[in-house]
């Protein structure tokens, strides 16, 4: 069952949508919901991950189940704990508990697996991974205490997304990861329950080992050139890149939104200030969103 509540009115009580008729039905979604995803590209889809090992996207219009993704005869793909769609909308990125993949579904016509990024996640905790806004990198944790970092558009001679870091963050599982959505930050949240074992079966010595844990936030800064982005009319992330925004004195850089004008940066020791005078260029242009609003991020691209 999916529950939704209307933030607009106070209280307890929502809308019950529930995805499948009945307990023994064989149509819909069945078991626990697990997560849940919408779309960024405004098309009103949403996913919904469950424990029976599916994915449903529903129609956010009136709720219903447009289509189930799910694994195959030759591969599990396990009960899933995290969704979360690509900046474009194209893709859906999936994760499963006791799973050493993420998986990344083209939802726009066939719905299969396109890859699978590779983590050590053999565990039930929830092992979450993110996307920055560009849709470039994906940044995920895992169960050995790595911060591992894909490039999802310079891909290898496979077609695959390349490995641009590996690197040991943490002396424990890295549970959560997120990337800030305006900063060159990564926060990396690490630990697990563990229990000592007391029975005959162990030795004295295995008793006497004390159990450690890392129980700890990092925040890191990750290398990388500035950028803006946005959405054009089509729905493609168009992405301009800033060099030289350091915020020395007496420097002067300019770029251009795809010839529809120039922003001028020059002059501002401050880098808060140069992105504050950017902010206002761009508002006092003819440069807009396809539905009117301001969707121009400045973002970090790279992470190498």
């Amino acid at each position: 069952m999916i529950k939704i509540f209307d933030l607009d009115r106070p209280g307890r009580d929502g809308q019950d949508i529930k995805t499948t008729p009945s307990r023994k039905s064989k149509e819909g979604q069945k078991g626990i919901i697990s997560c849940l995803a919408f779309n960024p590209d405004r098309s009103g889809l949403y996913a919904a991950g469950s424990y029976s090992q599916t994915i449903g996207l529903y129609d956010e219009s009136n709720n219903e189940l447009c289509s189930i993704l799910q694994g195959t005869e030759n591969e599990s793909i396990g009960d899933i704990i995290q969704v979360q769609f690509s900046r474009d909308g194209k893709y859906l990125f999936s994760s499963s508990r006791k799973d050493n993949y993420i998986r990344c579904w083209d939802i726009r016509n066939t719905g299969n697996i396109l890859y699978k990024l590779e983590r050590n996640g053999n565990t039930n905790q929830r092992l979450s991974f993110d996307l920055d806004n560009t849709g470039s990198f994906l940044v995920t944790g895992s169960l050995d205490g790595k911060m591992i970092v894909y490039d999802l558009v310079n891909l290898d001679s496979k077609g695959s997304p390349r490995k641009v870091l590996d690197r040991l963050a943490h002396d424990d599982a890295v549970s959560a990861m997120s990337i800030h959505p305006t900063l060159p930050l990564i926060a990396s949240c690490s630990g697990q329950r563990k229990f000592k074992l007391i029975n005959g079966d162990i030795s004295e010595n295995d008793q006497n080992q004390n159990i450690t844990s890392d129980n700890s936030l990092k925040i890191w800064r990750a290398k990388g050139d500035y950028a803006w982005c946005y959405y054009s009319a089509e729905g493609e992330i168009v992405i301009h890149p800033v060099t030289n925004i350091e915020g020395e004195e007496n420097t002067s850089k300019e770029y251009s939104f795809d010839n529809q004008g120039t922003i001028d940066i020059s002059n501002e020791i401050s880098l808060n200030a140069n992105i504050s005078m950017v902010e206002e260029q761009i508002n006092n242009s003819n440069i807009v969103s396809d539905n009117g609003s301001d969707n121009y991020i400045m973002t970090y691209v790279k992470f190498i």
